[in-house]
C-alpha cells in the first residue's frame, strides 16, 4: 500500500490510497492541482469514484487532467453549482452520478463535449428547471433519472436518445415524452398535459398521482405493456383510446373519479390486469366481453350495482366489496364465477342490505330506479336538513349533486318524464348547483388567501416550505415552530422565576442575617457603655483611694 497527499490550491488536505488497483479518497475539494496531483500517479483510470467527501465546490479546470476517465460518480456530496465548462476536458465520460447533493441549476453548455454521455443520474438535488439545450450534444444519452427535484420544466422530447426516464416527484405540469423511450416514471407529479410523437418502443409508462382529467394521448403509444394512471382525475375510460394497443397487459385506473367505462367493442386481446377500485362506476355490464379475457379484475369501492360474466371467462382474481349490488344480479354472478375467485369481503351491510356471498346487496326489482329514488331522497331530504341546520359544507353538497347528474345521465333505461314530481326533484338540484358553485369559488379565494397567509408566516420565521406537501403540513410545520417557540420561552421564562426566586430567598436570608447582626452591634453597643460607666466608677474610686493614700503618707 502506498500513500499520496497533496495540498491544494486554497489549503485543502485529501489522502488517496491504493489497494489492489482501486482508488480511495477520504476527503477532497476539487482543483486542478489536487486531480493532476492524482493523475500524475494514475493518468490511465477510467473509473474516478469521488462519493460521500462533502464537496462543496468545484473549480472549472478541475478535471483538466481527466481525459482517460469514462465514469465519475460524486453523489452524497454538498454540490451546489457546477461550472459551465466543468466537463470539456472529459469527453470520454460514459456514466455521470450527482445524485443527492444540493444543486439547483444546469448551465445550457455544462455537456457540451461529452458526446459519449449515456447514463446522467442527478436525482435528490434541488433542480428547478432544464434549459432545452442542455442535452443537445449528447447524442448517446439512454439513461437519465433527475426523480426527487423540484422541476418544474424539462422538455424529454428533445432528448430523441433516451430509452429509460425518472422524473418522478417533482413540480412537472407538462411531461413531453421522447420518441424512443422504453420506461418513463413520471410519477408524483402535477401532470396534467401529455405531448409528444407517436412512440412505439415505450412499454411502462407510470403517471400515478398526478392531475390527469382525459386519455386521449394514449393512441400515440401503441407498444404499452404496463400503464399506471392510479390517483388522477379521470372521470371516463374510452375504448377510443386503446384501440391502437396490441400488447397492453396491465392498466391501472384506481383512486380517480370514473362515473364510465365504455370498453364496448373489439377487445385489448393481451390485456390481463385491470384496476378499477376506489372510483364512482355504477354500471358496467356493457364491458363483459372485456372482464371475460382479464386475469386480475379489481372492482372494489365503487357503486356498481350489477355485473354479468360468461362461464367462459378467465379471470383467477376479482374484488368486488363495498359496492351497491342487487342481490339477484349477485346470485347469478356466482353462478358464472367461482367463490375462490373473489378475493374480499364486505364486513357490514347498510340498512335495507344482507350479505350474499360474503358481499352486501339489496332486494329490488328495479334495481336502478331504485338507486335512483334513494339518490333523490338522500339528496333532496338529507342535504336540505344539513343545509338548513348549517352542517353541510359546500363542497360537500356539490359533489352531492354533481354525483346524482352522473348517475341520472348514465341511466338512459330510466325515464323520469312520467313523474312529475321526481322532474322537480331533480330540476331543483340541479339549479342548486350554480348558486352553490359561485359559493365554491368564494370559498377557494378565501382559502388561497390562508395559502398566502400559510406563505407569509412560513417565511417570517425563516421555515423552509415544502412544494410537494399539503398546505395543512406547511401549517402544522409552523404551529410546531411556534409551540416549540413557546415552550423555549416558557422555559427561559420559568429559569428566570427560579432565579429571582432564589434572588430573593438569598435576599430574605442575608436581611435576617442583618438583622441578627444589628441586634449584636445593638448588645455590643451597651456592653460597651456599661463598660464604660464601670470604667468610669473604677476611676473615680481610684482617685478616692489615692487621696487616702495621700493623708496617711508621712511627710
Amino acid at each position: 500500500m502506498c500513500w499520496l497527499r497533496v495540498v491544494s490550491l486554497i489549503s485543502m488536505i485529501f489522502s488517496a490510497s491504493t489497494y489492489g488497483g482501486k482508488l480511495s479518497y477520504q476527503s477532497l475539494h476539487l482543483t486542478p492541482s489536487t486531480l493532476s496531483a492524482l493523475h500524475a500517479s494514475f493518468r490511465q483510470d477510467e473509473l474516478l469514484n469521488l462519493n460521500g467527501l462533502q464537496i462543496e465546490e468545484i473549480d472549472t479546470n478541475a478535471f483538466a487532467y481527466a481525459h482517460t476517465i469514462q465514469q465519475l460518480y460524486m453523489r452524497f456530496n454538498a454540490i451546489r453549482y457546477l461550472p459551465p465548462h466543468v466537463f470539456q476536458n472529459i469527453p470520454l465520460l460514459t456514466v455521470l452520478v450527482l445524485k443527492r447533493n444540493d444543486l439547483t441549476s444546469l448551465p445550457r453548455r455544462i455537456f457540451h463535449n461529452t458526446p459519449k454521455l449515456g447514463m446522467l443520474s442527478m436525482s435528490n438535488n434541488n433542480l428547478e428547471r432544464i434549459e432545452d439545450d442542455t442535452f443537445q450534444a449528447t447524442t448517446a444519452l439512454r439513461i437519465l433519472i433527475l426523480s426527487s427535484n423540484r422541476l418544474t420544466h424539462v422538455d424529454l422530447s428533445l432528448i430523441p436518445s433516451l430509452i429509460h426516464v425518472n422524473v418522478s416527484y417533482n413540480l412537472l405540469s407538462t411531461l413531453a415524452i421522447p420518441i424512443a423511450v422504453r420506461e418513463l416514471d413520471a410519477s408524483h407529479n402535477r401532470i396534467n398535459v401529455v405531448r409528444g410523437p407517436v412512440n412505439v418502443e415505450l412499454a411502462i409508462l407510470k403517471l400515478q398521482h398526478n392531475n390527469l382529467t382525459d386519455t386521449a394521448w394514449l393512441v400515440n403509444y401503441p407498444g404499452l405493456t404496463d400503464v399506471d394512471l392510479s390517483y388522477n382525475e379521470l372521470e371516463k375510460i374510452t375504448i377510443h383510446h386503446f384501440v391502437t394497443m396490441q400488447r397492453l397487459e396491465r392498466l391501472c385506473v384506481s383512486n380517480n373519479r370514473l362515473v364510465a367505462l365504455d370498453l364496448y367493442g373489439r377487445p385489448i386481446p393481451t390485456l390481463k390486469v385491470l384496476d378499477l377500485s376506489h372510483n364512482h362506476l355504477l354500471r358496467v355490464d356493457h364491458n363483459q366481453p372485456h372482464f371475460d379475457r382479464l386475469e386480475y379484475l379489481y372492482l372494489d369501492h365503487n357503486s356498481i350495482v350489477t355485473l354479468k360474466l360468461s362461464t367462459h371467462n378467465t379471470l383467477k382474481n376479482l374484488t368486488l366489496s363495498h359496492n351497491d349490488w342487487d342481490c339477484n344480479s349477485l346470485r347469478a354472478l356466482f353462478r358464472t364465477v367461482a367463490q375462490p375467485v373473489v378475493d374480499d369481503a364486505d364486513q357490514h351491510c347498510k340498512i335495507d342490505y344482507q350479505l350474499e356471498h360474503g358481499l352486501c346487496c339489496k332486494e329490488s326489482d328495479k334495481p336502478y330506479l331504485d338507486r335512483l329514488l334513494q339518490y333523490i331522497a338522500l339528496t333532496s331530504v338529507v342535504e336540505k336538513l344539513q343545509r338548513a341546520q348549517g352542517r353541510s359544507s359546500v363542497t360537500d353538497t356539490i359533489n352531492i349533486v354533481q354525483s346524482l347528474s352522473h348517475y341520472i345521465t348514465q341511466q338512459v333505461d330510466v325515464s323520469l318524464q312520467g313523474n312529475e314530481q321526481l322532474e322537480a326533484e331533480v330540476n331543483e338540484l340541479r339549479a342548486a348547483v350554480q348558486q352553490l358553485t359561485i359559493e365554491q369559488i368564494q370559498q377557494e379565494q378565501l382559502l388561497q388567501g390562508l395559502h398566502a397567509e400559510i406563505d407569509t408566516n412560513l417565511r417570517r420565521f425563516r421555515l423552509s416550505k415544502d412544494e410537494l406537501a399539503r398546505p395543512s403540513d406547511n401549517l402544522n410545520k409552523v404551529f410546531t415552530h411556534l409551540k416549540e417557540r413557546h415552550a423555549f420561552k416558557l422555559r427561559k421564562t420559568q429559569e428566570r422565576h427560579k432565579e429571582a426566586n432564589d434572588k430573593m430567598k438569598e435576599t430574605d436570608y442575608l436581611e435576617q442575617e442583618n438583622i441578627a447582626l444589628e441586634k449584636q452591634l445593638d448588645n455590643k453597643n451597651t456592653m460597651q457603655i456599661l463598660l464604660r460607666q464601670q470604667t468610669l466608677l473604677k476611676r473615680q474610686q481610684i482617685k478616692q483611694l489615692l487621696a487616702k493614700l495621700s493623708k496617711h503618707r508621712p511627710n
